[in-house]
């Protein structure tokens, strides 16, 4: 797994506090963690940039995403959001084809 992201740092993004982090948490986010990095890879490219701040909030963010449970975002959230991430794979993929 390449990703410069934290188990901390997603929960810091779902609000989950340091306090709250037990094995069960650390264990489902660092799956969500591989995963979101193995996602990114399939998407942008195997060499894809793991410092790039966009893969890093792309990573927060899937991991996120697949963390958690709770809610539903409105039909607006959502659209952003998927915009969001569409443009960041985007501009990464063009960067890596570029690369090559």
């Amino acid at each position: 797994m390449k990703t410069k992201v934290s188990v901390q740092d997603v929960a810091a993004y779902l609000g989950i506090t340091s306090d709250e982090i037990d094995s069960i948490i650390e264990s489902t986010i660092t799956r969500q963690l591989s995963a979101a990095d193995r996602f990114l890879e399939s998407t942008i490219g195997v060499d894809y940039d793991a410092d790039d701040p966009r893969a890093q909030e792309l990573t927060i963010m899937i991991a996120a995403e697949m963390y958690s449970t709770r809610g539903a975002l409105s039909a607006k959230q959502e659209s952003a959001l998927r915009r969001i991430v569409s443009d960041f794979i985007m501009q990464m993929r063009l960067e890596q084809e570029g690369k090559s």
